[in-house]
């Protein structure tokens, strides 16, 4: 019996020893195979990558794209309104039904007209004297037409020169005197030169003729003589 006995134990014990040491080798195998798989799968990369299933590479990227295409603040959505206002038709207006507006047929006649007037040449072609019986007014050039002036840019002598001036220091002045008026000559609105034919009077008088008492111009009878004498 003791015998049975003591053969009984040492089989239990060689159990309980090969157990524990089973345990204890299980940790070590797992670690051995996941090693193994490591080097496996470093080794075959390549392949690994053919055999991934495509859906599994494009799948992140779609993810990415949803979230960035998708807005982060979305709007309230409109509210229909129960009775929609209609909007007004809108006509179009061909161009050529637009009126233009165009010079009345009376411009430059009339009374109170004023300015004030340098000589051309430093003023450009407006409130201008360009000699003493032409100046420009309101971008027209205006000839006094019942009197005719010595020239004093295309003078003949020198003396038509020096009585050209002299008119056209007088003409600016008489004009930046005060209001005038400027009459039509009859029969005829402007010269060979394009220049609006008028009277140009003060306090009903000729401000042609007041040059003309003063011997710097010559009334339209008698401006056919020269100036050079």
């Amino acid at each position: 019996m003791a015998n049975a006995s003591a053969s009984k134990g040492r089989r239990t014990k060689r159990r309980t020893t090969r157990k524990k040491s089973g345990n204890r080798v299980w940790p070590w195998v797992v670690a051995l195979v996941g090693v193994a798989g490591a080097i496996t799968a470093y080794e075959h990369g390549d392949q690994l990558q053919r055999w991934t299933p495509t859906v599994f590479k494009t799948a992140p990227a779609r993810l990415l794209a949803a979230t960035e295409s998708r807005p982060k603040d979305r709007p309230a959505p409109a509210v229909p309104l129960a009775h929609p206002v209609p909007r007004a038709p809108v006509t179009a207006v061909p161009m050529a039904a637009v009126p233009i507006s165009k010079p009345e047929a009376g411009e430059l006649v009339g009374k109170n007209f004023h300015g004030t007037f340098y000589f051309c040449g430093t003023s450009g072609l407006d409130n201008c004297v360009a000699d003493g019986d032409v100046f420009w007014f309101r971008k027209q050039a205006i000839r006094l037409a019942d009197i005719s002036a010595p020239a004093s840019q295309n003078a003949r002598c020198d003396g038509e020169r020096a009585k050209g001036f002299a008119a056209k220091v007088r003409l600016r002045d008489l004009l930046n005197a005060g209001t005038f008026e400027l009459a039509d000559w009859p029969n005829k609105d402007e010269d060979g030169q394009g220049r609006k034919l008028r009277v140009v009077m003060r306090n009903g008088q000729s401000i042609g003729a007041q040059l003309a008492r003063e011997g710097l111009v010559r009334t339209g009878s008698d401006g056919g003589r020269t100036w050079c004498n």
